[in-house]
Parts: structure tokens; C-alpha cells; sequence
């Protein structure tokens, strides 16, 4: 697996949670009842191969996490289904409201006509960069690595730049 996204979310995760500067405030955020819809381009052996569609739904802040339950399809029929963990860092630049978000996952890869990664058990790790906006929605664009970790011989890895739209319904 290629690990820089999952030592990037276990980095992120021991910051505390709150930072104070002139025009600078950053604090971690409980996303919890936040349900999350995403579209996006799977990109295999650096090409493009096809589309995915992904939910996300967000639990209660666990310590410093959100637990999240996570699904995703794609246009060759491939999916995938895990369990794992989310943090979000709000970001206010004066009156500019962004956040980052950060995410890793397992979950079971079932291939359908999609590409073959080589193990029905595939960790998804991810970074979000997006926009809070006035209404309770935030709009975001992320990027994450899918890979086996190495548990096969086959581990070739797939990647997904997505759109993301999260609402809270909380």
C-alpha cells in the first residue's frame, strides 16, 4: 500500500484541537450526522478508467474521530464497502470558512468488471480540501489511495479524485 495517506491521517491525528493566530483559527470539528455524496474518476497505472459514485455517512465524534460507514460503485460494476475512521480540521482564513479532512478505511473490494487489486480486503486512505458554507453544506475536492497493503502478491493499487457534497443532518 502506498502509505502516505495513512501516515498523513495518523499524523493529522495527533494535533490538538485548536490553534488561535491573527486571522488564522483552526479548530477540529465534529462532523457526526453528516452524510456525504461523491463523484469521481478512478485512475489505474496513472490512466483514467472509469467513474464512482460514493456515500459516506459520519457517526458521533469518537475521541478524536468520526467514525464512518462507507460505500462506493463504479461504472464497471466494481464496489466497495468499509468501516474506519474520519477527522476534519476547520480552517478560517478571516472570513474564509475551508476545512481539510482526512480518512482511512478497510473495507471488502468486490471487483465486478473493475480492475484487480488483488485481495478482497482493501484499505482506503484519503485527504479532502473543501469550502464550509453558509447553509450547512460543504463542498470539497479529495483524493485517496485503494491498495491491499500487501497482503497479496497482486497489489497494484487504484486512485480516485472526487467531488464531494457533505450536508449535516443532525
Amino acid at each position: 500500500m502506498d502509505g502516505r495517506l495513512a501516515i498523513l491521517f495518523t499524523v493529522m491525528s495527533l494535533f490538538g484541537g485548536e490553534y488561535h493566530a491573527d486571522g488564522i483559527n483552526v479548530n477540529r470539528a465534529d462532523v457526526g450526522g453528516n452524510f456525504t455524496a461523491s463523484l469521481g474518476t478512478l485512475s489505474f497505472d496513472r490512466r483514467l478508467t472509469g467513474q464512482e459514485l460514493r456515500l459516506t455517512y459520519a457517526f458521533d465524534q469518537w475521541k478524536r474521530f468520526n467514525p464512518v460507514l462507507d460505500f462506493s460503485i463504479t461504472d464497471q460494476g466494481g464496489a466497495w464497502l468499509g468501516v474506519g475512521l474520519y477527522q476534519q480540521f476547520n480552517v478560517d482564513l478571516g472570513d474564509l470558512p475551508l476545512y481539510a479532512g482526512f480518512h482511512f478505511a478497510p473495507g471488502l473490494y468486490m471487483q465486478g468488471n473493475e480492475v484487480d487489486l488483488g485481495f478482497a480486503v482493501e484499505f482506503r486512505s484519503g485527504v479532502e480540501l473543501g469550502v464550509r458554507l453558509d447553509n450547512g453544506w460543504q463542498i470539497a475536492l479529495s483524493y485517496d489511495h485503494r491498495s491491499n497493503a500487501d497482503f497479496s502478491a497482486v497489489n497494484p493499487g487504484l486512485e480516485t479524485i472526487q467531488l464531494r457534497f457533505s450536508k449535516s443532518f443532525r
